[in-house]
């Protein structure tokens, strides 16, 4: 089960310690042999360095509180592996690790690496180490600030020389690749379908065409080999009266030859549409006319589409990326001290930060894109410079507000590979997963996640999904195990697979999607590290009550407490058997999760219930998400790790209440069956 733990000897540990009385942890009777230590690694992970006698420190402990072990460098993560006994406190939390961050408590993928310190327990200053500067002779420990915002300080005190240096030069070299086929990207296991559309084939963007039946729209091929635009999908939507030939030549007018795009519209004809901005070398806007124009065309009642100019009215890339680091900043405080200065300021600095100003916008924005079209019946058409960036964090909003199957979880994934993996957000240059381009760095992946989380505090009951399944979805953005938010786009993951097919010709490269993970009865770090088929908990119950939001399935219960329920459950056309079959769906254990994607999805049915506050004063910051560091495993006191685990656990009450209804209900069915056929 343990990832961070090898051959546990019968002899006594103290696992937190104080510095001042015992300067190391060794065993008390019997000494561990460091050779014997070794990291669990997946099919192609090979180890590149390692050092012996590593401290790892407490968060907020002066340094003077942590365990000791071994640090490795693979060329996937980070691992520090120590010998004493597991608490039964810190497998609970090894287990959330798993699920949550997809790794475990005491490893860090590289690509979740963002700076790398040379500190000093016995300074305060810091030095930041780049892969191309010479390192010092010796080092006295190394902190690493990833880009989850957490912070990890190693001391080398009882390290032999050497070894520091080594495990230093590792890390600098393989977390910041020149390009991102240099990352860890292939365990060679194949991953299970998720059954989500991937939207590069015709018969995906079809599908949501139907289900929308939003009309006048088609679907073209026309960028089958990514000759018109690189940073689209094979398979684009576009006006219905628009010939291919007209498609290239309007292309080339916008920036990025990303020309007008359908991801989302209504029956009515109401259609949400996504453009790039004209390229600054065009004087004549022509094209950008003519484009529009089709658009307006498109509606049945050729209504004139409402244009939000994202460049105007949101931040830019670059303010929001100065927002994140000020965020950062304030989450990630060194030592006691800096933790109750900044602590006695908090809500000044976050203020300072303007990141929940830039929630605030984001959200205003969506709910006006949202009101244009549920109660003007107005096409909208998000353009941004890039038309990838801004434009995917208010065309998911919107849909989010008006359309109730991407409020559940399934419909979230397909929401997120529609709109941020297929139509190309470019992951690696906004979320620095190489180190060239890093002046294009912006999270603006988090900052969606960020006003999803406000949305599900203001209708705690509206969504299928909770806030720890949207960290999990921040994490998984930084694990290059899982390829959906690895790549600038869907070109240049095809790109990187044939790269390493061919560096790899006998090893079969599988690229896998991130929905995968829930997909699986099992985690696949968990069976390839311990090579065993054993699992020591409910994986998928535990994931189930961990990403589910149990409100939103007792609001299910509750619309089938009325009279005569029970009975239209058995009818097929009913509306109460649609929902008992979602509850079984979400519920029943032989389901994986995301759920069974059989499952027939109703055609839209316009939502516009989800009324926002944008008002900064009705916005919360996102603690599970920026503080995640304050439950760093295995570091904290007993009592500490106590007390978060019994904050951040699920509501245990609440499920067992739904667990109870779930069963009496499929008692109550099973017998009524079974009377029926007996009569």
């Amino acid at each position: 089960m343990n990832s961070h733990r090898k051959g546990t000897p019968s002899a006594r540990f103290t696992t937190y310690i104080d510095f001042e009385e015992r300067p190391i942890d060794v065993p008390e009777e019997t000494n561990v042999d460091e050779e014997k230590i070794e990291p669990h690694l997946l099919p192609g992970e090979i180890m590149i360095a390692r050092a012996n006698n590593v401290l790892k420190f407490a968060p907020l402990k002066a340094n003077r509180t942590g365990i000791s072990g071994t640090l490795f460098v693979t060329n996937f993560k980070v691992s520090f592996v120590t010998s004493l006994p597991v608490e039964t406190k810190e497998r609970d939390m090894h287990s959330r690790s798993l699920q949550n961050r997809f790794l475990g408590v005491h490893d860090v993928c590289l690509s979740e690496v963002d700076m790398v310190n040379q500190f000093s327990e016995d300074s305060a200053k810091k030095k930041r180490l780049l892969y191309n500067t010479q390192m010092p002779p010796r080092l006295s420990g190394l902190q690493l600030v990833l880009k989850s915002l957490r912070v990890i300080n190693f001391s080398f005190k009882f390290t032999p020389t050497g070894e520091d240096i080594r495990v230093a030069q590792a890390l600098l070299h393989h977390a910041f690749p020149t390009s991102i086929d240099h990352l860890f990207l292939s365990c060679g296991y194949a991953p299970s379908s998720p059954g989500i559309p991937d939207f590069c084939r015709p018969a995906d963007w079809e599908h949501e065409l139907q289900r929308t039946r939003c009309p006048n729209w088609r679907v073209s091929k026309h960028n089958e080999f990514f000759n018109l635009c690189a940073s689209l999908p094979t398979v684009l939507v576009v006006p219905r009266d628009l010939l291919d030939a007209q498609l290239e030549q309007a292309a080339q007018h916008f920036q990025g030859t990303r020309p007008p795009v359908w991801c989302w519209g209504t029956p009515a004809g109401a259609a949400l549409v996504r453009m790039a901005q004209i390229s600054p070398s065009i004087t004549d806007k022509q094209q950008e006319n003519r484009m529009m124009g089709l658009v307006h065309r498109c509606h049945p009642m050729r209504l004139q589409p409402k244009i939000f100019d994202l460049d105007q009215i949101l931040p830019s890339l670059k303010e929001i990326q100065i927002s994140y680091i000020k965020l950062r900043e304030l989450h990630t405080p060194d030592d006691p001290t800096q933790f109750w200065e900044q602590d006695r300021h908090y809500f000044s600095r976050l203020e300072s930060s303007r990141w929940l100003s830039h929630v605030s916008k984001c959200l205003e924005v969506a709910q006006n894109a949202a009101t244009a079209i549920l109660h003007q019946n107005s096409s909208v058409i998000l353009q941004d410079a890039s038309g990838c960036d801004l434009s995917a964090v208010i065309s998911s909003l919107v849909q989010l507000l008006l359309d109730p199957h991407v409020r559940t979880i399934r419909g979230f994934h397909c929401l997120i590979q529609k709109e941020w993996v297929a139509l190309g957000h470019p992951f690696t240059k906004r979320l620095g997963h190489t180190r060239n381009q890093v002046e294009e760095q912006s999270p603006v992946w988090l900052l969606f996640l960020d006003c999803v989380y406000q949305v599900s505090l203001q209708h705690h009951t509206a969504l299928e999904f909770t806030s720890e399944y949207l960290v999990a979805l921040w994490h998984a953005a930084h694990c290059s195990l899982h390829s959906s938010f690895m790549f600038n786009s869907v070109s240049a993951k095809y790109s990187a697979s044939d790269v390493l097919q061919r560096e790899n010709p006998q090893q079969p490269i599988y690229l896998r999607p991130v929905w995968s993970w829930w997909a699986e009865n099992k985690s696949i770090i968990e069976n390839e590290q311990n090579g065993s088929d054993e699992e020591p908990l409910d994986c998928k119950t535990s994931a189930r009550e961990a990403f589910l939001n149990v409100h939103y399935i007792q609001k299910l219960f509750k619309s089938l407490a009325i009279s005569g329920a029970v009975r239209r459950i058995s009818d097929p056309l009913s509306s109460a058997y649609h929902t008992w079959q979602h509850i079984d769906c979400l519920m029943g254990e032989t389901r994986q999760l995301p759920y069974d994607p059989a499952t027939p999805i109703v055609p839209l049915q316009l939502d516009g219930s989800l009324r926002l506050d944008t008002s900064l004063s009705n916005l919360r910051p996102w603690l599970n998400c920026f503080c995640a560091w304050l439950s760093e495993p295995a570091m904290l006191t007993l009592n500490d790790s106590e007390s978060l685990l019994k904050d951040s656990s699920p509501a245990s009450h609440h499920w067992s209440h739904i667990h109870e209804m779930y069963n009496t209900m499929k008692d109550l069915l099973s017998q009524n069956l079974t009377n029926g056929a007996a009569q």
